[in-house]
């Protein structure tokens, strides 16, 4: 297959260099009809995310240069900044590059959906533009379905491995609708525990702010903002405590919290912070269940075990699927010759295409088609 891939991303380019080849939609289309116009290319999509930049295009090889220079050029770096960090795939290499990329073997959160969804967008997007031709058109469509079935089938997407994620869902599995409290929103485990809160419709969520210094960094729309000082009083509404601060002391004290709270509903405390914020003891209250960093460290290297399962089952379908496009493409690229390839067969005694076949192909493929054969003759 004449596809090759150039690409640019996190696992060899810093954020800072990613962000030089973090095009806009105008700048993508620009670049994107520069390459398919090439005359060593026949066809050309953009993929571009915040965690990679890749260019996939089918042609000859001097089409690589060709992509290289443009990339270069759009980016505003010389192609020997360029050279460290570019990995390069041609042929079955770029096919299964593109296929592990689009089922999210290849993301930075292994598994990822969103990269499914940027990839149809991409592809989608060159094909109207009339950018494409039909090697990546079948390419990109075995692609897009390939990671369906592995989404479907696998076990890679739909396991979070994420402290953040994991806390968040713990807390919104608790109910209908869920009170949630955040202390230290503002840090990056704590901002990120909110984001994930945020994505779950049944929770609300209100965060603590400092009354001096410190900062939240979400929108008042989206969360209750209580002055770090009323966490206590904040406990009343909440049925989960979440805590992920960097300070020294306890952000939540036993003594403190049974003289605040005014009622023994249960509540769940979430403490993701080293050391700890919550004081272990507030476990012996009993109506309250605290669940520290280890827990959820133990979960995420669990969902990893599994999710690390489902890549081996990913890596087995791209292999099916990979073989099925090859086969299609092959006998795509046979099908104007077929009306004067079968009139010979058709002439030809069938000992001599025998002959013919045994000296063209090693054991095992003769073995496959003379097995092939004699299923005619049933």
């Amino acid at each position: 297959m004449s596809l090759y891939c150039i690409s640019v991303n996190y696992k060899k380019a810093d954020v800072g260099f990613r962000e030089k080849m973090a095009f806009s939609a105008d700048v993508q289309h620009a670049l994107a009809v520069r390459t398919a116009e090439n005359e060593h290319v026949s066809g050309c999509v953009l993929l571009c995310t915040c965690n990679r930049t890749e260019m996939y295009f089918s042609g000859d090889t001097s089409a690589i240069s060709a992509a290289k220079t443009l990339l270069s050029e759009f980016g505003g770096v010389s192609e020997g900044e360029l050279a460290p960090v570019l990995m390069i795939f041609s042929g079955d290499a770029a096919v299964r590059h593109l296929f592990k990329v689009a089922c999210g073997i290849e993301s930075m959160v292994m598994g990822e959906d969103e990269i499914l969804g940027q990839t149809k967008n991409a592809f989608k997007t060159a094909m109207e533009q009339g950018l494409t031709s039909y090697e990546l058109n079948m390419i990109f469509q075995r692609a897009v379905a390939c990671a369906k079935r592995i989404k479907t089938e696998t076990t890679l997407s739909g396991v979070p491995v994420s402290t953040a994620t994991l806390a968040a869902n713990a807390a919104a599995d608790l109910g209908d609708r869920v009170n949630v409290l955040v202390i230290g929103a503002s840090g990056k485990i704590g901002s990120s525990t909110v984001k994930n809160l945020l994505a779950h419709k049944n929770v609300s969520v209100s965060v603590t702010r400092r009354t001096c210094g410190g900062e939240v960094f979400f929108s008042p729309e989206d969360v209750d903002i209580v002055n770090y000082s009323d966490r206590y009083s904040a406990v009343n509404g909440a049925d989960v405590i979440i805590s992920a601060t960097g300070s020294p002391h306890y952000t939540i004290t036993r003594n403190r919290l049974e003289e605040s709270v005014t009622d023994n509903r249960k509540r769940l405390f979430i403490d993701l912070a080293v050391p700890h914020d919550i004081e272990e003891t507030i476990n012996d209250i009993p109506w309250a269940e605290v669940l520290d960093i280890d827990h959820f460290s133990e979960l995420a290297r669990e969902n990893n075990r599994v999710k690390m399962s489902g890549a081996q089952a990913a890596e087995s379908i791209i292999g099916q699927e990979t073989d099925e496009l090859k086969k299609e493409l092959l006998v795509h690229e046979l099908l104007p010759e077929a009306e004067r390839i079968g009139k010979n067969i058709a002439d030809m005694p069938f000992e001599k295409l025998l002959f013919r076949l045994k000296a063209g192909l090693r054991y095992e493929e003769l073995s496959h088609v003379l097995e092939i054969l004699k299923g005619f003759g049933e």
